[in-house]
């Protein structure tokens, strides 16, 4: 839902903010007022391309932000292709441009490509009019669009051919993979026969490397870390060849502490401590005498420890950062062995399987095409009544079902194809030349087929081209009605639709100091008489008018709660 449009330096419109409600929103005002500028904003916003003409004139850019509600399949959409977590279901799109052509887009502060918004624009509002770009003119959604009329039985019947299709399409690619030539088998096994003796001869461990590398360590630095540790060892405890060592000097100064500990509870906790200290560097001082004792410079050793560690470095360069990753790639490659070796017996079954999947799909992609076919009719029939209502009595509506190869939604290729004329043949709906007709039949077609899954913000414009009296009434009742399952933004000429309007905003152009602006008001309840009585009558309101304005304001109403009580 399109909660608010803010607009700066668009055409006529030097600065408006527009707050728009849940239900049903309508703009009217004055022809040349600006209301066109109001959809140019929002085909921005979704984007369209947008001329640096429309820049207001003396200004270098033009800019339109709006806030959305977004449902939550819309919502998983924009975080999928954005991959960004979307907080409280409300989006901010930002786009500014300037007379150089350059574009700057942000949805909630992060920059996006326009590419990447008009597919993001789509899911979020459908503009039905001249220039209408809504879901329903492209061929590739009728099928869904067909499939969200038939209801659960259909989409039963969709999920479980779904399922055996896919089903279809991996066996039939295993089978692909595996029906290789007999000659590119041996050379494979050859392959994976050598890679797996050449890793498993290795007889390799988890931790060796590392523990190979610290030895080699200690046996290219033995003559230095010898001689360094027996010199510790000496100075620590031994004391041969210094004067005294620490532990010596410690065991004296301790035995000055002993003569005075009596006298002092601090001394006595001073005591403990150092004499904890002797016995641990006691044990550090043997430990380091071991090191040196036991560390011979063994030279073959080394040898050995560095023709090990190449071999590893070998192995590692062929199949694998680690040793983990080699011995994860043996087990890879052993199941690949043993698959292929086993590939006659697998590619039996999954022979016998495909034929089997083949009968399924067939079966269920035609219980498909049947009930498609059966719901086709029912909501022709829905359709071409709705139209009827619109003053489009001789307007012939069918939905096109033929064969095609099997896809993911089954064998049947559908379209949506209309005919407006007496005589013509019927041609697809983005064949429709007049923005009237387009917005009546879009209208017609929504009253039918309601989803939550595409945008729920619907705006009409010149849905009122050509009708009026009765024809107006019907259009404005179906508006409201849609209204309750989805936010209806409309722009009409007539009272009649206007009348049922839950929130009603009047465009005006003024003129100051030479310069036009535009202006747009939220209407409250005295000031949507005196619109309604304008629409009516002209620039004059009369009583009359005015009296006439609030029958149907009243009218209108009356019917609303008729709907709302249904």
């Amino acid at each position: 839902m399109l909660t608010h449009l803010s607009i700066k330096n668009l055409a006529v419109i030097d600065s408006a903010q527009i707050d728009f409600t849940n239900g049903f929103n309508i703009l009217t005002g004055e022809t040349g007022a600006g209301k066109s500028v109001i959809i140019n904003s929002i085909n921005i916003i979704k984007g369209e391309r947008c001329s640096k003409d429309l820049i207001r004139t003396g200004q270098t850019s033009a800019r339109v932000d709006a806030i959305f509600e977004v449902s939550p399949f819309v919502k998983q959409e924009i975080e999928e292709k954005l991959g960004i977590e979307i907080e409280d279901d409300e989006v901010m799109i930002s786009r500014e441009f300037n007379l150089e052509g350059k574009n700057n887009v942000r949805i909630n502060t992060i920059p996006i490509t326009t590419s990447i918004l008009k597919e993001i624009g789509e899911s979020l509002v459908n503009i039905h009019g001249q220039h209408d770009t809504s879901k329903l003119l492209y061929k590739k959604n009728h099928i869904a669009f067909l499939d969200e009329f038939g209801g659960e039985n259909l989409n039963n019947i969709f999920e479980e051919y779904k399922a055996i299709h896919t089903r279809y399409i991996e066996v039939k690619e295993e089978l692909e993979s595996l029906s290789e030539d007999e000659n590119e088998k041996a050379r494979r096994l050859d392959l994976l026969k050598y890679q797996i003796e050449e890793i498993e001869v290795a007889n390799l461990l988890p931790d060796e490397e590392d523990e190979l590398i610290e030895r080699r360590n200690l046996l290219a630095n033995a003559q230095k870390i010898s001689k360094c540790a027996l010199l510790a060892f000496d100075y620590l405890y031994d004391g041969e060849n210094c004067h005294s060592s620490a532990h010596d000097n410690i065991w004296n100064a301790i035995k000055q502490i002993e003569e005075i500990s009596g006298f002092n509870a601090q001394i006595e906790t001073i005591l403990k401590e150092l004499t904890d200290i002797t016995y641990v560097l006691s044990d550090n001082s043997h430990a380091l005498k071991k090191i040196a004792d036991n560390l011979d410079a063994d030279e073959y050793e080394l040898a050995n420890i560095e023709e090990r560690l190449d071999e590893i470095y070998n192995l590692k360069r062929k199949y694998g950062n680690s040793i983990n990753d080699i011995l994860a790639y043996l087990k890879d490659i052993k199941k690949e062995y043993e698959d292929i070796e086993n590939s006659d017996e697998r590619i039996k079954k999954l022979e016998e399987e495909l034929k089997e999947l083949e009968l399924k799909r067939l079966k269920k992609a035609t219980d498909l095409t049947l009930c498609r076919k059966k719901n086709a009719k029912i909501l022709t029939e829905k359709i071409l009544d709705e139209l009827k209502d619109l003053e489009m009595a001789k307007t012939v509506f069918e939905v096109k079902i033929e064969d095609c190869e099997f896809t993911l939604n089954g064998k049947d290729d559908v379209e949506f194809l209309i005919s407006t004329n007496v005589g013509e043949m019927p041609k697809p709906l983005s064949k429709i030349a007049s923005g009237g007709e387009m917005s009546r039949i879009i209208l017609a077609i929504k009253s039918v087929i309601t989803t939550e899954k595409y945008a729920n913000t619907l705006i009409f414009d010149e849905v009122d081209t050509g009708v009026s009296g009765k024809t107006a009434q019907k259009i404005g009742e179906k508006l409201y009605a849609m209204s309750k399952d989805n936010q209806v933004i409309c722009i009409t000429h007539l009272s009649q639709i206007a009348s049922f309007a839950d929130n009603h905003l009047f465009i005006e152009k003024k003129s100051d100091d030479g310069r036009t602006a535009t202006t747009i008001t939220p209407l409250d309840e005295e000031r949507r008489i005196d619109e309604i009585a304008r629409i009516l009558g002209g620039e004059v309101i009369t009583d009359l008018t005015k009296e006439n304005a609030k029958e149907q304001l009243e009218m209108a109403k009356n019917i609303k709660e008729k709907t709302e009580g249904k």
